[in-house]
């Protein structure tokens, strides 16, 4: 029995709707067929809805784990795991790298895994091909190693496409198969560092040809309540600082997926690498000082996927 049977039957039970029997007896015909089952328990009356996302909430960060008044963050972000562009032998080197720079928590923006190829038409791109491997892998060790420090997820439009089609939550799931693992939502995320408020974003759209004007654009539309000190945004798989720009530090966070053969037919290029990223917690209400580390790898690996 499907979870959305088991409610609808709960529903009859409990709001005095139709006779459960002649609702079980109803259902049993349509096993699995859950289209049919909505359009059943619409016809009796129900209302059917998948909920709206949580409000977003800031999560704070435990300061007292951190010597000083600095924190030190990785950044990444688009991984695409289950892509054969996928560049996670480079992601790996950069979280060692992490590790021994001493990194309190490393930032993931979205697109964690390369979603459902039927949504973008590239079987021929992908190596991991259902939700449950997709899953697996990316709550490998093999694919992000434990180093030590915790990992917070933000869902990209490509794990969103899992449950747009009404299947669950893919950073949910990849973040319950791992202690060091904590899913903050999707599309954005603000977490708490001290005094100072860093913004976790995966658009839905486009780049533009100057690199800063989505950075623009997005700092401008924020609301003064919910205006970061730092704002990082995955997605575009660019590398650009965009500093105080109304008083936020703005970027365009890097991939850790080369440029793929769609990519390729759309004149897209992408940007590999990870960014070290340190601050000031006690800012007195300013933009906090920042010491940026850009790591850029210049040339992708080619076929960074087992069985190639």
């Amino acid at each position: 029995m499907s979870d959305l049977e088991a409610d609808l039957r709960a529903d009859a039970l409990l709001h005095g709707g139709r006779d459960p029997e002649v609702v079980e007896l109803e259902l049993r015909g349509r096993e699995g067929d859950d289209a049919a089952i909505i359009r059943l328990a619409e016809e009796h009356g129900f209302i059917i809805h998948k909920p709206l996302p949580p409000v977003r909430e800031i999560t704070v960060a435990d300061t007292s784990r951190i010597r000083g008044d600095r924190v030190r963050l990785a950044v990444i972000a688009d991984t695409h795991f289950g892509s054969k562009y996928q560049q996670v032998t480079l992601l790996r080197q950069f979280l060692l790298y992490a590790r021994k720079r001493k990194v309190n928590e490393v930032l993931h923006l979205g697109d964690t895994g390369d979603g459902p190829f039927k949504r973008h038409h590239n079987p021929q791109e992908v190596w991991l091909h259902t939700f449950p491997a997709m899953v697996e892998y990316a709550s490998s060790e093999e694919a992000i190693p434990e180093i030590g420090v915790p990992y917070f997820f933000i869902d990209g439009n490509h794990d969103d496409w899992w449950s747009d089609d009404g299947g669950p939550v893919f950073g949910e799931a990849v973040c319950a198969r791992r202690d060091d693992f904590h899913y903050l939502g999707s599309p954005s995320a603000l977490r708490r560092y001290g005094d100072v408020v860093v913004e976790l974003f995966h658009p839905n759209e486009g780049g533009a040809y100057a690199l800063s004007y989505k950075l623009q654009k997005h700092i401008e539309q924020m609301s003064p309540e919910d205006k970061p000190n730092i704002h990082l945004a995955g997605n575009y798989h660019k590398a650009c600082h965009l500093p105080a720009y109304r008083n936020v530090e703005g970027f365009l966070v890097p991939a850790y997926m080369s440029r793929s053969h769609w990519m390729k037919g759309k004149s897209l290029g992408s940007v590999v690498g990870g960014i070290i990223l340190e601050f000031g917690i006690c800012t007195d209400g300013l933009t906090p000082s920042l010491n940026i580390e850009w790591i850029i790898e210049r040339i992708p690996l080619v076929n960074d996927w087992p069985g190639r």
